[in-house]
């Protein structure tokens, strides 16, 4: 009996293998998104608590990681063989619904930061890529002339 439990849990940690990479970007962000929280309700002078942030952590992971779990069976035994035919890269769905998750969380930590800075991660971005486009038109300007 011992032998057949041992078997099983391994065949199931076989068959999962694909979910865990996916998991933990998700549970990475998750955390991210929680200290995130934690940061901007000290800010604003709010009652941190250790109960209030592990429940909503838990809830947080226990929804998205079912999620994913049932997405990749959906994906294993249905849409895969379907997608693949589309697109170059294995269970499309579960990786659609990884990336959702993930948008959220950026999303979350992305409003928290602008309503404590001013300035959100997106604005900084954007920011960066205007400035370095405005660089490397200054430099073909700077080239254009030394050519003349």
């Amino acid at each position: 009996m011992k032998n057949l439990t041992f078997n099983f849990c391994l065949a199931f940690l076989t068959f999962m293998s694909p979910l865990f990479p996916l998991m933990m970007i998700i549970t990475i962000a998750t955390i991210f998104d929680t200290f995130v929280g934690r940061w901007y309700a000290k800010q604003k002078g709010e009652l941190i608590t250790s109960g209030k942030t592990r429940r909503g952590l838990c809830v947080k992971l226990i929804i998205y990681l079912s999620v994913i779990l049932f997405s990749y069976f959906i994906d294993y035994y249905i849409i895969n063989e379907i997608t693949r035919k589309y697109i170059w890269f294995d269970y499309g769905f579960t990786k659609l619904w990884t990336g959702f998750f993930i948008w959220i969380e950026y999303t979350s930590i992305d409003e928290k930061v602008k309503w404590v800075k001013g300035e959100g991660i997106t604005d900084k971005i954007k920011k960066f890529f205007s400035g370095l486009k405005s660089i490397i038109y200054g430099a073909s300007e700077v080239k254009d002339r030394l050519e003349k």
